[in-house]
């Protein structure tokens, strides 16, 4: 019974509990916080890259009736291709500003925002390129 007691009234292991105690609870908002910060981060390189292969796919269309769909149809499928989901890719929208009238004109300048709504943090991401055209289009 006196071995016992001395092992309770001993400081050997204190410091373990107090770790589990006290150290593991405030490691939660940070294991939080880094979760939404990988998720907005690849996101946004998503984002990035999905602005710069629409813009791209634009710019090769033969008219700008055509890219449109072009444009369309490959940021659907890039989306799906690179893992959104169903309610990020509902919320895809792509803006287009040109320089001049018909966009595709020689000497012209395109530029391009891809933005969508994370799913996990309800952030809008939003990318943008440009592209200057040939002026020997």
């Amino acid at each position: 019974m006196t071995n016992l007691r001395q092992k309770f009234q001993s400081d050997s292991g204190s410091a373990i509990v107090e770790f589990v105690a006290l150290a593991i609870p405030l490691f939660i908002p940070i294991f939080i916080f880094l979760n939404q910060f990988s998720s907005i981060s690849g996101n946004e390189e998503i984002a990035r890259a999905m602005a710069r292969e629409v813009l791209r796919v634009y710019v090769i269309s033969e008219n700008d009736s055509a890219a449109e769909e072009h444009s369309t149809r490959a940021s659907l499928l890039l989306a799906k291709q690179w893992n959104l989901s169903d309610t990020e890719i509902a919320s895809l929208r792509n803006s287009i500003e040109c320089s001049s009238n018909p966009c595709l004109s020689a000497n012209g300048r395109i530029k391009l925002t891809v933005a969508f709504i994370d799913d996990a943090t309800g952030r809008s991401i939003s990318a943008s390129a440009q592209e200057h055209l040939s002026p020997w289009l």
